[in-house]
């Protein structure tokens, strides 16, 4: 037997690297390819103040919508839909097949679903009564 060491540590950039290049490094010996690329964003202002951010990333061929926010005062003026219509454009412009988005039920499945999203499924059971929605387009 061993003698190893398991240790309760906070997840750090380094051990996100470490975890992450390890994926890759599977997945390029399996797959040939690792299948996610980098985070971008679009990222919308009101002169030099920040108001909203869409980040996304392709995941193995299709686009994942990572984080959508807009600034509280900003909100319901259509921003949100502002930079949904940017990344949308960007998945099509880019020939990918679909879109997917992961949102919970007390923020933004009714916007999502405005936009043509279906949700594919949904998982209950979180404290509060919060129900996990994961919704995709096709393109």
């Amino acid at each position: 037997m061993h003698d190893f060491e398991i240790k309760e540590e906070k997840l750090t950039e380094d051990l996100k690297n470490k975890i992450f290049s390890g994926f890759n490094e599977y997945a390029n010996e399996i797959k040939g390819y690792h299948g996610i690329e980098d985070p971008f964003t679009f990222v919308i202002y009101d002169k030099e103040k920040f108001i909203g951010i869409v980040a996304y990333e392709i995941v193995w061929g299709a686009l994942h919508i990572k984080y959508l926010h807009v600034e509280k005062e900003y909100r319901k003026q259509g921003i949100g839909t502002l930079l949904m219509h940017k990344v949308l454009q960007f998945g099509k412009d880019n020939k990918l097949p679909f879109i997917y988005v992961e949102t919970l039920n007390f923020q933004a499945p009714e916007f999502y679903k405005k936009l043509g999203f279906e949700i594919e499924f949904s998982r209950a059971g979180f404290s509060h009564n919060v129900v996990f929605h994961y919704l995709r387009k096709y393109l």
